[in-house]
């Protein structure tokens, strides 16, 4: 759990107009999810829209807009899906 991150999202700034308010929901429980060394987290569809209150294909619409934004990159290993929050810059040597 990344308080860290949180904030970051709360404070980024020249966001793309494309960014509403169901995806910044979205984009603040994947970085609160996170591990804020990595910025990863792994947690399915179904759980992100229990928690942000929307449809899982709301929580996928708002997936790829973040992804497209850069903000978001989302990738398996195995069965498990990974998404990494890509909104503070993080020590590469880490």
């Amino acid at each position: 759990m990344s308080h860290h991150l949180t904030n970051c999202t709360w404070d980024l700034i020249d966001v793309p107009s494309e960014l509403s308010g169901l995806g910044l929901l979205v984009l603040l429980r994947l970085a609160h999810l996170s591990v804020q060394s990595t910025g990863e987290c792994t947690v399915s569809v179904p759980e992100l829209a229990v928690k942000c209150r929307i449809s899982d294909s709301g929580v996928r619409r708002q997936i790829k807009v973040l992804e497209a934004m850069g903000l978001v990159t989302q990738f398996r290993e195995g069965r498990r899906m990974f998404f990494r929050v890509n909104v503070a810059a993080r020590d590469e040597q880490q």
